[in-house]
């Protein structure tokens, strides 16, 4: 824990980063308000690095040299400031927003990470050799995450994105591995894992682990230590294929973009033998309720986890094609 000299010590350099940042003319403007920038940061800023030096063993629980000597944390340290002064109500007009991002430009300088000041993170936050990152305006992070290198928490689109909510939202305790993409207001539920250079572009639930197996990515439940086998899927032509290393389940369905099942499909297990099974699927008009959300996904379930192929190949043309066209579809 920070003492009171460490934390007189930690508003010291905060003040001599903001000072090395900004024009003179720019500090003047912000004497009102230093005192509680300063104070909340000093908080804020203690709390990342007590977060830092506990989880990352290279650090060898060193506060002193990530505070001094840390890249990344350099991108968090200006970060803080720069949110302080972002959310003034008063008294800095025009300038408030030039400041804020005056010294979130320093820190993408100093590390290679870019965060808006405008980001909304939560406490105990951890960027972890993190170059190459980008956490767009309105992304929301949780308590307690975990971001390494290369992530880019963004919009679905390049240009002309709207002004609105268009960045992901993050729950506490997230996990985030090198390489990553999180594209759009997607939510990202508590004690989630993804791990690197996984695509998402859809909400995932709480306690789950997103990998990428065999070149298809998967969402997993359960304990790691009792999960086995692997699992990919495509479909073709008017049949799904399921592939695995061990085909042994209770339950396999398809569920659309929120994870929900579709009741009205029926799979008839057509062929199989030790690694592939081959389904036919029929459209139960009798199951209908209200439109279908794509993009869809396919849920298997054991006694001992369960997996999600996220958006296997061919899957949303297979069910378009034995679905009712009268039938109402979102996205996809």
């Amino acid at each position: 824990m920070w003492g009171f000299l460490h934390k007189i010590h930690l508003h010291d350099r905060l003040l001599d980063h903001l000072v090395d940042a900004l024009d003179f003319a720019e500090v003047e403007r912000l004497f009102g308000h230093l005192d509680g920038i300063l104070k909340e940061a000093v908080v804020q800023v203690s709390q990342d690095l007590e977060a830092y030096a506990t989880r990352d063993p290279a650090s060898a629980g060193r506060e002193d040299v990530i505070l001094e000597a840390y890249a990344s944390f350099k991108a968090v340290l200006y970060y803080r400031l720069a949110h302080q002064i972002w959310t003034l109500e008063d008294g800095l007009g025009g300038l408030r927003e030039i400041i804020a991002h005056k010294l979130t430009n320093k820190g993408k300088i100093a590390s290679g990470v870019e965060i808006h000041p405008a980001v909304r993170i939560g406490r105990r936050f951890v960027l972890d050799h993190a170059y190459g990152t980008v956490i767009g305006e309105t992304c929301e992070i949780g308590d307690d995450c975990y971001i390494l290198s290369g992530v880019t928490l963004g919009a679905s689109g390049i240009a002309n994105n709207p002004e609105t909510k268009r960045h992901p939202t993050l729950g506490n305790n997230v996990e985030v591995g090198a390489g990553v993409r999180i594209l759009g207001p997607v939510r990202i539920g508590d004690n989630v894992f993804i791990s690197p250079s996984c695509v998402i572009t859809q909400d995932i639930p709480a306690n789950s682990k997103v990998s990428i197996v065999n070149q298809v990515q998967t969402l997993k439940h359960g304990d790691p230590a009792e999960r086995t086998g692997f699992y990919s899927a495509f479909a073709v032509s008017d049949r799904l294929f399921l592939l695995g290393e061990k085909l042994e389940f209770n339950d396999i369905s398809v569920v659309d973009a929120d994870h929900q099942a579709l009741p009205f499909l029926a799979m008839d297990r057509a062929s199989q033998d030790k690694n592939h099974i081959e389904y036919r699927l029929r459209w139960d008009a009798l199951g209908m309720d209200g439109p279908i959300n794509f993009p869809l996904n396919l849920r298997i379930s054991s006694a001992l986890q369960e997996v999600t192929l996220l958006s296997p190949p061919g899957l949303d043309a297979l069910v378009r094609s034995v679905v009712d066209p009268r039938i109402p579809t979102i996205g996809g």
